[in-house]
């Protein structure tokens, strides 16, 4: 096996686990949700005993993955098929085997958005995975019902899929277990009381990661490589050098991305996303670039590859969107900056027009009383020739309006009363920047004078 297929297989299986295809090789702070809802599925199976639960938690925190680790295990445990709505096979069994053991349906709130919709999925479902075995016997088979985004469910007309099923899972008529996923801490109170009063009452929170090493744990197992990964069979022995080559390749990858994570730059980096969010799809979306760029030449994850890929997850929209303005724009967006340190939140266009005009004319009298060897260079009508090459001159009222309306056009600064009625010109205006994303448009700025520059890095 050469190296860039090895490589191949390395990009494949991590991208997988950062884009939640495939699962991750360990549940880290999740263990003691895992054994409950693996319990309550075991002993519908097992018992036939019926019951519901909620699994509640921020989006990203791993109730999805709970569900499906827990459905992971129970299929290899009954010795039956598995593929998930995700696409994920087991290795060795073959996808083409009927359930024998238990059935799983899976609903989601914002594709079956009316109980209609819903029960067509549910016979589908079923039909697909048993209507064989159903045929020929007289067994009860057990079903879980997996529903994503429990709460649209509760908000769909009488609740009647919701009612019927906690219904069926109260009163033991078929062995059922109904797991609902929702983001909404208050998905309980959005049930109706005949349904509320059929439901188990069982809760399982999760919660991102509080602890830092346990947020290092989960970022590190993203990028790890298995054996699994790069088709290594442990149970036999290869004949050859493909098996050496490719523990040694999973080795080295591996070590390397311990390294990776005692660097103390790249350390930086995960601590400041733990710092903000403690989202783990935070440092997911900072890994897709570096595994990408993946190859024979470079087959190992770098830190440099991060610093990167972390400055352009920082990347400001409205500092983007500016890039391009013009510098009459630029000087109208510095004027308000300005007003805004001297705590004036509220201004109109006549304001803003004023300090820019102060500016010009402090610019003109330092022009003028430059001596010959100096930067700047009062031309005629008033303008300014800086040394870098740029003119500054001062724009008449009715060209600054119209750069002052282009702003408002592009929403970055909004009326400061929505009933605000007169002149254009005297309507109060709130600017939706602060400070340092206009500093750091001037910074950016292809054509900014050195002159203008400084005004911008002016407080007050």
């Amino acid at each position: 096996m050469s190296v860039e297929e090895l490589v191949s297989l390395a990009k494949t299986a991590i991208s997988a686990r950062l884009a939640e295809r495939s699962l991750p090789v360990a549940l880290v702070g999740l263990e003691e949700q895992y054994k409950k809802v693996l319990g309550l599925m075991r002993r519908t199976i097992e018992t036939g005993e019926s019951n519901s639960c909620l699994i509640l938690g921020p989006r990203g925190t791993g109730k999805t993955m709970l569900v499906r680790q827990a459905l992971k295990d129970l299929e290899r445990q009954f010795g039956t098929s598995y593929q998930d709505e995700y696409g994920e096979d087991e290795d060795d069994m073959d996808v083409d085997v009927v359930r024998k053991d238990f059935m799983v349906v899976h609903l989601n709130g914002l594709v079956q958005t009316d109980d209609r919709m819903a029960l067509k999925e549910i016979m589908r479902q079923l039909s697909r995975e048993g209507e064989s075995e159903l045929g020929n016997s007289n067994a009860q088979y057990p079903i879980i019902f997996i529903l994503d985004e429990f709460d649209l469910f509760a908000q769909h007309t009488k609740q009647s899929l919701l009612y019927n099923l906690f219904d069926v899972a109260q009163s033991a008529e078929w062995p059922i277990a109904v797991i609902g996923l929702t983001c909404r801490m208050d998905a309980l109170e959005l049930l109706e009381k005949r349904v509320k009063s059929r439901f188990s009452h069982r809760h399982y929170y999760t919660f991102p990661p509080s602890d830092y090493h346990d947020y290092i744990d989960i970022c590190k197992n993203a990028l790890l490589l298995t054996p699994a990964d790069l088709e290594i069979q442990t149970d036999v022995m290869m004949v050859g050098t493909d098996h050496r080559t490719a523990e040694a390749f999973m080795k080295e990858f591996n070590q390397r991305v311990k390294t990776l994570f005692e660097d103390g730059g790249f350390s930086k980096v995960v601590q400041r996303i733990f710092d903000l969010m403690k989202d783990v799809r935070a440092f997911y979306r900072l890994c897709f670039g570096p595994v990408a760029e993946l190859s024979k030449e470079s087959p190992y994850l770098r830190a440099s590859q991060f610093y990167e890929s972390g400055l352009q997850q920082r990347v400001d929209n409205k500092t983007e969107l500016l890039k391009g303005t013009s510098l009459l724009e630029l000087s109208l967006l510095i004027a308000i900056k300005h007003l805004v340190e001297r705590e004036v939140t509220s201004f109109n266009f006549e304001m803003v027009y004023d300090e820019y005009k102060d500016f010009m004319d402090m610019a003109v009298v330092r022009g003028t009383m430059a001596s010959s060897a100096s930067s700047l260079g009062v031309g005629s009508g008033g303008s300014i020739a800086s040394s870098d090459g740029v003119s500054l001159r001062l724009y008449k009222k009715a060209v600054a309006l119209k750069a002052f309306e282009h702003l408002v056009e592009a929403e970055l600064l909004r009326p400061a009363d929505s009933f605000s009625k007169g002149p254009k010109e005297y309507r109060m205006m709130r600017v939706m920047l602060d400070a340092s994303q206009i500093s750091d448009v001037v910074l950016k700025h292809r054509d900014c004078p050195t002159i203008v520059a400084r005004w911008a890095a002016r407080r007050g």
